[in-house]
């Protein structure tokens, strides 16, 4: 596997920054990493580098810490995954396919773990503050295929974002769970046939 990807925030060790700034990009990769429940916030501060009431003084509570980190992350996953699938492609068409090749991409670098975002679905109650983030970053991804198969002038748009949304997120937890890094290349080419077969010419 490649080095890291752009996903994660960088280590308060690469770049210093403002305290809360740093707590976030530390609890974002721990939680990332080791997954939310096993993240204690002594752990967040030791590893941030910050007083206990600092953290506090910015969350209130572990709850508000897991959310903002999320929102965050969100905000810097789809700025990385559009800017990344427009260098790609020009054509709208062209640029559905890009998107896997952006996850194959991500899928090859050494900080994959998941889409934190289905890994936090895993791990969160329902009525978690941070399932808003959650059901936000879901939305986008569908809305992004929503404009791509709008611009592209698609056939029955709907059912084609209802499957490629199933083949994006079914790599992502196959490259996951099965540790199989090919799992974007074979959702690139279901994608491929899928839009060839509604007439969509993706070269």
């Amino acid at each position: 596997m490649s080095s890291e990807s752009a996903y994660l925030p960088k280590s308060p060790n690469d770049s210093g920054g403002p305290a809360r700034d740093r707590i976030v990009a530390v609890a974002t990769r721990l939680f990332y990493k080791r997954g939310i429940r096993a993240v204690g916030v002594d752990l967040v501060i030791a590893e941030s580098g910050v007083a206990k009431t600092t953290l506090y003084k910015h969350f209130r509570s572990k709850d508000e810490l897991i959310a903002e980190c999320l929102t965050r992350l969100d905000e810097r996953y789809f700025k990385w995954f559009e800017q990344e699938v427009e260098r790609r492609a020009n054509s709208p068409a062209a640029q559905l396919v890009a998107m896997f090749d952006v996850l194959d991409e991500w899928f090859q670098s050494n900080d994959f773990r998941g889409c934190a975002f289905i890994n936090a679905a895993v791990e969160l109650d329902p009525e978690h503050p941070a399932r808003e983030a959650i059901t936000h970053h879901k939305r986008r991804s569908r809305d992004l295929f929503d404009r791509l198969l709008e611009d592209a002038r698609a056939p029955h748009a709907q059912d084609l974002s209802d499957h490629l949304m199933l083949l994006m997120e079914g790599a992502i937890v196959t490259a996951l769970v099965e540790g199989d890094w090919q799992a974007a290349k074979r959702a690139r080419a279901a994608a491929v046939r899928t839009l060839e077969h509604e007439g969509i010419a993706v070269a």
